[in-house]
């Protein structure tokens, strides 16, 4: 059970923008075609291994509202609502949504404009998240708030969205620095140079760091699918989570660490939750309980 209530760990005190959170990329992409998919479970099976950030993109397809990578799209909006609902009815730690309409998208000569409207996204939360009940909307600064604060609140979740498009959402300042000839390397470069590119960031709010790469034609790695690229940059994972730990710096400054396919084993949430220890955010009675489960020592 302690990917299900990994936070229950945490100390009261710590700052929810200090401590270490397993995010997915596309978290609502599992059973979509190939060149879109990047995760191999269900945002509820996600949770289950640790995650607790969702990136959630959405746009119109036939009349319907579904989950969008691009110009490819998969399961439906309201079963994606769904399994968050089903996470609210079995687990208790407090995760956060990120859910946008996608963007414009050039491919080549082309351009796509995606539709989608934000009043059916408040519908779907009203349908399985009891936002008046859960949504955790009463804060100044995102950067004050601690896990005791939550907790004392009731409150299950925030949805954020950058211009607070939806009813129960707030702009949590989520910085999420992106480079594309950086995030293109090949991945040995590329888990060197990314430490270097985000050390000297800063953010409002939380510090989002996405593992996952640029899988495009002008890139080292050019045109490739998901889980390809995933399949190369997975050796190196530790060591770019060790460079991170050695750097005080980047230490302090880690939050948010997302990637894709995080349901394919627990190496990535244990590298990522491993920097709650070193964060002194754990509460001491339960580090030797929380290092083991995790595979670390302390």
């Amino acid at each position: 059970m302690f990917y299900e209530n990994w936070m229950e760990y945490i100390k009261d005190e710590a700052k929810i923008t200090k401590i270490a959170i397993p995010g997915a990329h596309n978290a609502g992409t599992k059973g979509m075609v190939h060149m879109g998919c990047c995760q191999n479970g269900t945002p509820l099976e996600q949770y289950e291994y640790g995650v607790r950030k969702f990136g959630i993109r959405y746009r119109r397809k036939g009349g319907v509202i579904r989950i969008a990578h691009g110009i490819s799209t998969g399961m439906t909006a309201d079963e994606a609502f769904s399994y968050f609902g089903e996470i609210l009815a079995k687990y208790n730690d407090f995760f956060i949504l990120d859910i946008r309409r996608y963007g414009s998208q050039k491919i080549g000569p082309f351009t796509f404009n995606y539709k989608g409207d934000p009043g059916e996204i408040d519908e779907l939360a009203a349908k399985h998240l009891e936002p008046e009940k859960y949504a955790f909307t009463d804060f100044d600064d995102i950067r004050d708030v601690t896990m005791e604060d939550i907790k004392k609140s009731g409150k299950r979740y925030i949805i954020h969205s950058e211009n607070e498009e939806y009813k129960f959402s707030r702009d949590v300042k989520l910085l999420e620095p992106w480079d594309a000839k950086v995030f293109g390397y090949k991945p040995e470069k590329f888990s060197r140079e990314c430490v270097k590119y985000l050390r000297d960031m800063e953010s409002e709010g939380f510090f989002w760091f996405q593992t996952q790469q640029t899988p495009n034609p002008g890139t080292e790695n050019g045109l490739t699918w998901p889980d390809r690229l995933d399949e190369l940059d997975r050796p190196y994972f530790p060591g770019m989570m060790a460079a991170i730990a050695a750097d005080p710096v980047m230490l302090e400054k880690v939050n948010i660490v997302a990637g894709d396919f995080m349901t394919r084993d627990h190496m990535k949430e244990n590298e990522i939750l491993y920097f709650n220890l070193l964060k002194d955010a754990v509460k001491p009675e339960f580090r030797e309980e929380y290092a083991k489960a995790i595979g670390k020592e302390i």
